[in-house]
């Protein structure tokens, strides 16, 4: 179909387009509020400031398309390829994106509140600055987690985001706002955290192996069983965290606070903790093997069941802590 054919007949009223090829058509600023191009091919596309609020655009082949600035709110694009796409400043607010290939796309500062976003896959892809509150990125039983894999969400917005079991494998996630997200049995491998927003957040079963943590906020966060093996958590605030049966083998906590923390059971062999803060925090049972703990302060803690006939006191501060053997110590 020509470009002057297919404006025609849907300014004449037609509004099922579907299966149409239109590869590379020019459509910037066009008023396509609820038409239906499900299925058709519209790769390398110009949508710039189009309004395709309530469009369904379905399977559609959409690589390579510039929808920069658009409007797409309530839009369908479940199944579509926007592959190597440019979302820059689109509005997308409770858009069907379920099981979408959006590699490569660019969604810089991108309006992307309470989408559904789950099994696709937007590897790659950029996300900085994005706000993603409320959005839906859980894995279903049985479905594909959101591949998120390498994609950069420096100072995203993600909020009460849902992204139980998502892969985001070395994503970038600087400055992000990670506030009372759901991370259940996410991985996070290799991921740069720095300085992000995590306070409140339910990070059970959480991989974060080699993850970089430094500055973060994670103060109130529920992780238990979560696995910071190789994690730099420096000067972290981990406050009134609650991390029973966590693994952080070689984990870098120097100068981290950790205050009021709960973490009994924890695996904490071989981690520097030089000049940690662990003020009345709950660490019966921990694995201090061959532990920094220089210059912490443990005061008024619990360590009933630790073990820390390897780990380095020089300079630790125990006054008021009841010790392994249930004795109170006291200067």
């Amino acid at each position: 179909m020509e470009v002057n054919e297919f404006i025609q007949r849907y300014t004449s009223g037609e509004n099922d387009f579907s299966g149409v090829m239109l590869a590379g058509v020019d459509l910037v600023g066009a008023d396509l509020i609820g038409i239906i191009l499900q299925d058709s091919n519209l790769s390398r596309a110009n949508f710039t400031f189009a309004y395709l609020s309530r469009a369904n655009l379905s399977r559609a082949n959409l690589m390579e398309s510039n929808f920069s600035g658009a409007n797409l709110n309530q839009a369908s694009l479940d199944g579509a390829n926007l592959h190597r796409s440019e979302f820059h400043g689109a509005i997308l607010q409770k858009a069907d994106m379920r099981s979408v290939q959006m590699s490569l796309a660019n969604l810089l500062d991108a309006n992307l509140m309470e989408v559904d976003f789950r099994s696709a896959d937007l590897s790659n892809a950029n996300l900085k600055g994005a706000c993603l509150r409320g959005s839906n990125m859980r894995q279903e039983k049985r479905g594909k987690p959101t591949n998120l894999k390498g994609a950069n969400l420096d100072k995203a917005d993600l909020k009460n985001v849902d992204l139980q079991g998502a892969d985001l494998t070395r994503a970038s996630l600087v400055g992000a706002n990670l506030a009372d997200v759901n991370l259940r049995n996410a991985n996070l491998t290799g991921a740069d955290l720095t300085g992000a927003n995590l306070k409140g957040a339910s990070l059970t079963d959480i991989k974060l192996e080699g993850a970089k943590l430094i500055g973060a906020n994670l103060s109130n966060v529920k992780m238990e069983r979560g696995n910071l093996t190789d994690a730099d958590l420096t000067m972290a605030n981990l406050e009134s965290a609650t991390m029973p049966d966590a693994k952080l083998v070689r984990t870098n906590l120097i100068q981290a606070n950790l205050n009021f923390a709960r973490l009994n059971r924890v695996d904490l062999s071989r981690a520097n903790l030089y000049g940690a803060i662990m003020r009345n925090a709950s660490l019966m049972d921990v694995f201090f093997a061959r532990t920094n703990l220089t210059s912490a302060d443990l005061s008024d803690s619990n360590l009933i069941g630790a073990d820390l006939s390897s780990a380095n006191i020089t300079g630790v501060n125990f006054n008021g802590s009841i010790m392994p053997d249930g004795q109170v110590y006291h200067k």
